[in-house]
């Protein structure tokens, strides 16, 4: 997956669904199990609102370059500069809206939901002269009791070699392979 010297890597730390944390999706509970009782003006106002998520359209309502060194979670970052030393990790946070979910059977024959991204990261001169990146890279696939509408994403880049002082862009493509979107983000940046 790595293109030159440089080595993309896309990963989701964390899934918040309404306040609630989503690390690990439990296969061992039966499907009559019930956790909680769920309010009935909740259960409404939420399917009011997943009805109008299915119009939104796919794209990123925070792309912003973050710190390595703090705790990542959704709407939880501390924003970075665009000025990177020549040894320094790349670390882009994004937060996507409009995302499509799959309804599947889980192992017990439970009803889950699928959420599936790829991602492609390119990183170049500000002339366009590519110098590395990777294309449809797994992002992951998610699994989710809930259809869930609140995730982040955290993209980086490492390098083996200090990048050369100078201007910078990365082209960022997700792609929802569930709803078959795309959405892009472009970020330039300097290296000092």
């Amino acid at each position: 997956m790595a293109c030159g010297s440089i080595k993309p890597a896309i990963i989701i730390l964390c899934l918040i669904l309404m306040g609630s944390v989503f690390l690990q999706v439990s296969y061992s509970q039966s499907p009559n199990v019930t956790t909680s009782t769920i309010d009935p003006k909740y259960e409404t106002a939420r399917n009011q609102f997943l009805k109008v998520w299915d119009t939104l359209t796919f794209h990123p309502i925070v792309a912003t370059f973050v710190n390595e060194s703090v705790e990542l979670g959704n709407g939880v970052y501390q924003e970075h500069s665009n000025v990177f030393k020549p040894d320094e990790t790349i670390n882009l946070y994004a937060q996507p809206i409009g995302f499509g979910h799959k309804e599947i059977n889980g192992q017990n024959g439970e009803k889950l939901f699928l959420i599936n991204f790829t991602g492609d990261i390119m990183l170049s001169k500000q002339d366009g002269t590519p110098l590395g990146g990777g294309k449809n890279i797994p992002i992951g696939q998610i699994v989710s009791h809930y259809p869930i509408t609140e995730m982040f994403l955290h993209l980086f880049l490492t390098h083996d070699d200090p990048l050369p002082r100078g201007d910078y862009k990365v082209d960022y493509t997700v792609t929802d392979q569930v709803a078959g979107n795309t959405f892009k983000i472009t970020k330039d940046l300097k290296v000092v």
